[in-house]
């Protein structure tokens, strides 16, 4: 599916399974191989769905974290932000997180671990709620 495709109510739904796994605080996020952290195919088939649904958008992403302060520190307490995020909001963030792992090796599996990307699938299902 293309990059800023408009996203259906099911596109949505097929993001959502995905959420017992981000809660889950016995869920493993990585393995070490060689001293190196390598996600788990959970992760992994979580990025392709992510893909697949075209929920990753174009945009200048490093201008808009700096014009969205609170998303660029990872240390941020960005919970309550996200629970009043916009859809437009929440894929321009989960597009941030996965460009920026390509510049910053590592950013992406530490955002699940925060627990961002759980907060971003519960705001995705409460707006999927809403419609």
């Amino acid at each position: 599916m293309p990059y800023d495709s408009d996203l259906t109510a099911s596109d949505v739904e097929r993001l959502l399974p995905y959420l017992e796994y981000f809660q889950n605080p016995g869920s493993i996020f990585y393995h070490d191989v060689n001293g190196y952290r390598c996600e788990s195919k959970e992760i992994g088939s979580f990025r392709k769905a992510l893909d697949d649904v075209g929920f990753l958008m174009v945009f200048n992403w490093s201008e808009w974290l700096a014009e969205n302060e609170v998303y660029r520190d990872l240390d941020n307490p960005v919970g309550s932000s996200i629970r009043s995020a916009d859809l437009v909001t929440l894929r321009k963030l989960m597009t941030s997180y996965v460009r920026g792992d390509r510049f910053n090796e590592g950013l992406f599996l530490n955002v699940c671990m925060k627990g961002h990307v759980a907060e971003i699938l519960l705001r995705l299902r409460e707006l999927k709620g809403s419609q």
